[in-house]
């Protein structure tokens, strides 16, 4: 031990610069930071991008703080690696591009779309890397670009964003106080009584709704709402809708509120759902198939940040079949909420609905207040106390506030008095609004899908699912992997089919998000948000991909895969996706990165790697080229239903 602290010290005093203190050590964040600035004077924006890309359809802004037109995107950070290595870069763009590595430059290029020459071998060393890169605009189409590196073990392919760091400045917190900001004011619907402010389109939030008042006391428990309207953040941490009602009388007027909503019952009577043991048997494991804890927890009170308990299901809901209905079709009242809908089947959502009640806090039954004095009040008081600024319901609205003036009063004060809404806003939260009020209203009028994108995903928690469930695809790669229109497809839940039938695991449908998040995703990843129209198909070369995939000379790929009608000869380890299903799904670029080495895409892939460094183990086939394979597989997956079955074994 006395040796090893000896030479400790030594090393201490003999390199003194190699042991930097923790003060003079920036704490690296994920991401890279991007500076956007228009041409033609205007401010700059401040913001992080998860990896190198980007797309802008001409005439649009890159960002929402920005002014539409001609435009430069300077990207900061860097490359951080476990080990050196070296590798080529290349772009594929529309603009013009300057690459500097650990400040040298490494690439100057000008592109109308296609990719740039390949820059030399360039040596990274392990840790961190500089990275400075300044993208321009072009001067007629859309923006775009890719970066790609490369090493002999491996072709073309984006950068992981594992490996883009930066370090935080007063500049991106500014940047990120500002859209947070920006975030708050559309998801509080601020502007719903604040009307004389707001834009008339842009930011895809502004058309967030509430929940509808029309039978709504059919779907919820009368006990339930009076404590909701009463404190939302009581119930749930969350909750965006505020507390209306301060007065001595507060909660008696809460009562009557509930006890008119509780009046409302037009619509279908509620089903009744057995809770008994098979039921909730089978509700149980169908939690677990669903992946709930995802966003939820069992508990009686409310969850950690980013979880909703579902402790309160009876109160909330009254009746298990009030759940199941519920649980059948989410967005039925509700277009912006949260909870995704993954098409359960009657059955199904009644053995979840009995299994959550089950777990849930025993409530009274609820016996509606028929006082008629007491509902007149109620029906009053929503007439004037703002709930129809974000309620539908056939009732005059008779609420009325003032525009936003001083931001210190009303909603953002810190210490809200008197009659004032209590939105329990946070410090920082208070601050961020009161930013952007201040600064950055203008933006609310621009739409970024790309940002979009990035906060609709994260609040939908596609993370907890995608990276983290067995043969459930990593979220990075999924805006470079699907095509955007049949991304919407998927989100709309309009498919008609699961992609993968024989998993437990179901992809959920987003209706109202969906269009925005699939442009937006293709757009974050430097894609087009409309599906591009692709080359004519070569016969030829599809007859060639036929004979890749057949069992006789080639992969034997339907031993995993369908195509078509088609079944699986013979699942070695995972089933596969439907190859008549391929091309309609993935972006060309993606499918040929897959293909050349699918555990670099995605490491809990069953699928194997058939090519090696650009040769293929068919020699005979197109000279052993890895290149011309994969294009002649693509050829042969696009015919999709037309696609001629590969030859069997024996044939």
């Amino acid at each position: 031990m006395r040796v090893r602290s000896l030479l400790f010290l030594i090393a201490t005093l003999a390199w003194p610069s190699a042991w930097p203190s923790a003060k003079d050590t920036p704490v690296l964040q994920d991401g890279l930071a991007v500076t956007f600035q228009p041409a033609v004077g205007g401010s700059a924006d401040h913001t992080v991008r998860p990896h190198f890309m980007l797309y802008v359809p001409a005439g649009e802004a890159p960002s929402p703080f920005v002014s539409p037109g001609p435009f430069t995107a300077e990207w900061e950070g860097v490359i951080h690696l476990d080990l050196r290595d070296r590798f080529i870069f290349q772009a594929e763009l529309n603009g013009s591009l300057k690459l500097e590595l650990n400040g040298n430059p490494v690439m100057e290029a000008t592109g109308t779309g296609g990719m740039t020459e390949p820059t030399k071998r360039i040596r990274l060393n392990s840790r961190s890397n500089t990275l400075k890169a300044t993208f321009t605009s072009p001067e007629k189409g859309d923006a775009f670009f890719r970066l790609y590196w490369s090493t002999p073990d491996y072709g073309n392919e984006p950068i992981p964003p594992k490996y883009l760091k930066h370090a935080p400045n007063e500049n991106l917190a500014k940047g990120k106080a500002l859209r947070r900001g920006r975030q708050l004011a559309a998801e509080h619907r601020c502007f719903k009584c604040h009307a004389a402010d707001a834009p008339v389109k842009g930011m895809p939030e502004l058309a967030m709704d509430a929940p509808s008042f029309e039978g709504i006391g059919l779907r919820r428990g009368v006990d339930w709402m009076a404590d909701w309207v009463l404190y939302p953040k009581k119930l749930r941490p969350s909750a965006k809708m505020p507390a209306m009602l301060h007065e001595a009388t507060a909660e008696s007027d809460a009562r009557a509120i509930a006890a008119y909503l509780g009046s409302l019952k037009s619509g279908q009577p509620v089903k009744p759902v057995p809770v008994d043991a098979d039921a909730i048997s089978a509700g149980q494991a169908l939690y677990k198939q669903l992946n709930c804890a995802a966003c939820h927890a069992l508990e009686k009170e409310p969850a950690a940040p980013g979880k909703l308990a579902l402790g309160q299901a009876q109160r909330k809901f009254g009746q298990a079949g009030a759940l199941s209905a519920f649980l059948q079709n989410p967005q039925a009242h509700y277009k912006w909420i949260r909870m995704p809908n993954f098409a359960l089947a009657e059955k199904e959502a009644n053995a979840l609905a009995a299994f959550l009640f089950s777990a849930a806090v025993p409530a009274k039954t609820d016996s509606p207040d028929s006082d008629a004095s007491k509902i007149a009040a109620g029906k009053k008081m929503v007439s004037s106390q703002g709930c129809l600024n974000c309620h539908s319901m056939k009732l005059e609205n008779s609420f009325s506030v003032v525009a936003i003036s001083d931001l210190a009063k009303g909603c953002l004060a810190d210490s809200p008095e008197g009659s004032t809404v209590r939105f329990g806003l946070a410090a920082e939260e208070r601050v961020a609004l009161r930013l952007f009020l201040k600064e950055g209203r203008e933006s609310l009028g621009q739409a970024s899908l790309a940002e979009f994108a990035l906060r609709q995903t994260d609040d939908s928690n596609c993370r907890n699912c995608h990276g983290q469930m067995e043969s459930v695809p990593p979220f990075d790669v999924l805006g470079g992997k699907l095509k955007p229109g049949w991304a919407e497809k998927l989100l709309l839940g309009t498919l008609g089919e699961r992609p993968r039938p024989w998993l437990h695991a179901r992809m959920p449908a987003f209706p109202a998000r969906a269009s925005g998040v699939a442009k937006g995703l293709a757009m974050l990843n430097g894609h087009s948000p409309v599906t591009p129209e692709e080359p004519p198909l070569d016969p030829e070369k599809a007859k060639v991909g036929r004979k890749l995939v057949s069992a006789n000379g080639g992969f034997f790929c339907f031993s995993c895969h369908a195509i078509g009608s088609l079944k699986p000869a013979q699942v070695f380890d995972a089933q596969g996706i439907n190859l008549a299903k391929v091309g309609d799904r993935l972006l060309p670029e993606y499918f040929r990165r897959w293909m050349s080495s699918p555990l670099r895409v995605d490491p809990q892939t069953k699928m194997p790697a058939y090519f090696n460094q650009g040769q293929s183990a068919l020699f005979d086939i197109l000279d052993g080229d890895a290149g011309q394979q994969i294009e002649a597989l693509h050829h042969y997956i696009r015919l999709g239903g037309e696609m001629v079955p590969p030859e069997a074994p024996g044939q």
